[in-house]
């Protein structure tokens, strides 16, 4: 009996969107064997009776020829094991599981598995962008030859739609990592050069001079003086804002981890977990009160309280440990909608502060108040920030420090 091709749809398989998987069935000799396609679509944009992604489907063209190339390819299998009189349903499906390397998304696993071991967080910012691509395409492969100058500039106006509505700055960052994926797939010889670097794609352009969020130092001391219940989220968020002020700007990832055992003898010592750097300054009166709001019992405690329920086999876990300070992290910065104001955003409302706060205000508010109210020089400020190069810390102050240009132009005339 010949070799048979059907392509039809899971139903009782769907994803937590309701998309549902379509499969390759292949039939020979009253044997069945099934290959995923990748490609996942909502059951009315389905059409059983002809196995093709029906017209109401965004990218239905494509899926399409996507399937089509899937059932070329398994006929192409086929007429080779009947020359090597090999045919069964198994052979031809482990013949046709096509090649990753002409799959995008495999690439990009490929890339994230070299990068995450580096940078958690470089790898945590690549993988949003790539789910926005899977969601973009509607499918687990995508051929490097799809991609051309029309499919990133539809991509880029997927990205300003609903839900996404991202900003300019928010598409440059996402497609930071499709570039270099693209980039490792010309280098791979996959394809003859990035269509990123095609004069005719153009990313929407950004605010350079756009200026950072930040509070002053009258409002950070609203936010200290608020009257807050002990242990409450909106307590925890206040008290972790305030502590990143004063230890220079901590990251959260890097408050949530540290110990008693680096806040020791009036120090603050520990190593950025995102570059590496080591930080090791005196620790500044105002933050004792904070700390002092949480017991401990050893110098291996948790300074705050987010990760003290962990055991210890979970402490150990670092894929455990991100992905708690991920939730936290979330919590603590809170919502703001009709029908909630949560964590940082309820301390904001609560002090009276109408810009939108999260725990990386704290790091720009440090930075601010050190350089337009104390005069710190900025190389002095880029060893407290722990950052590698001056642009670095540029970036962090966008605003003009008024009273600083007016004595510089005095100075000079």
């Amino acid at each position: 009996m010949p070799a048979t091709f059907h392509f039809y749809q899971r139903e009782n398989r769907p994803d937590k969107q309701g998309l549902c998987p379509i499969y390759l069935r292949i039939t020979h000799n009253r044997k069945l064997k099934y290959v995923s396609t990748g490609i996942k679509v909502l059951p009315k944009e389905w059409n059983p009776n002809k196995q093709e992604v029906r017209r109401n489907h965004r990218t239905y063209s494509k899926l399409n020829e996507e399937l089509q190339t899937i059932k070329d390819d398994a006929r192409s299998a086929l007429r080779e094991l009947r020359k090597q009189k090999k045919i069964s349903a198994d052979s031809i499906k482990k013949l046709l599981e096509y090649s990753s390397k002409d799959n995008f998304f495999e690439l990009a696993e490929e890339y994230q598995n070299e990068i995450r071991p580096k940078s958690y967080y470089t790898w945590k910012q690549n993988k949003v962008a790539i789910e926005k691509m899977k969601k973009f395409h509607g499918s687990d492969h995508l051929p490097l030859n799809y991609i051309d100058t029309a499919f990133l500039s539809s991509f880029v106006n997927f990205m300003q739609q609903k839900p996404y509505k991202n900003k300019a700055s928010t598409i440059h960052k996402n497609f930071g990592a499709i570039r270099a994926i693209l980039d490792k797939a010309v280098l791979h010889k996959l394809l003859p050069e990035n269509p990123m670097n095609d004069i005719s794609f153009k990313l929407p352009k950004t605010n350079g001079s756009k200026s950072k969020t930040k509070l002053n130092s009258k409002q950070i001391q609203e936010i200290e003086n608020l009257n807050l219940e002990r242990g409450s989220t909106e307590c925890n968020a206040r008290n972790a804002f305030i502590i990143s002020y004063y230890f220079c700007g901590i990251r959260f990832g890097d408050l949530a981890t540290l110990q008693r055992k680096n806040v020791k003898n009036n120090r603050l010592s520990y190593s950025m977990s995102k570059t590496g750097n080591k930080i090791d300054v005196k620790m500044p009166d105002g933050v004792k009160k904070y700390l002092d709001m949480y017991k401990f019992e050893s110098e291996y405690d948790y300074v705050m309280p987010f990760l003290s329920d962990l055991t210890d086999e979970q402490r150990e876990n670092p894929e455990y440990v991100r992905k708690r300070i991920s939730s936290w992290n979330a919590l603590i910065n809170g919502q703001n909608s009709d029908d909630k104001v949560t964590g940082l955003k309820k301390v904001a409302e609560l002090a009276g502060i109408a810009e939108d706060l999260s725990m990386h205000v704290a790091r720009h508010s440090f930075s601010q108040y050190a350089i337009d109210e104390k005069n710190v020089p900025v190389y002095r400020l880029m060893v407290l920030l722990g950052h590698q190069n001056i642009k670095t810390t540029m970036q962090y102050l966008k605003t003009i420090n008024v009273k600083a240009a007016d004595e510089t132009i005095d100075a000079i005339f």
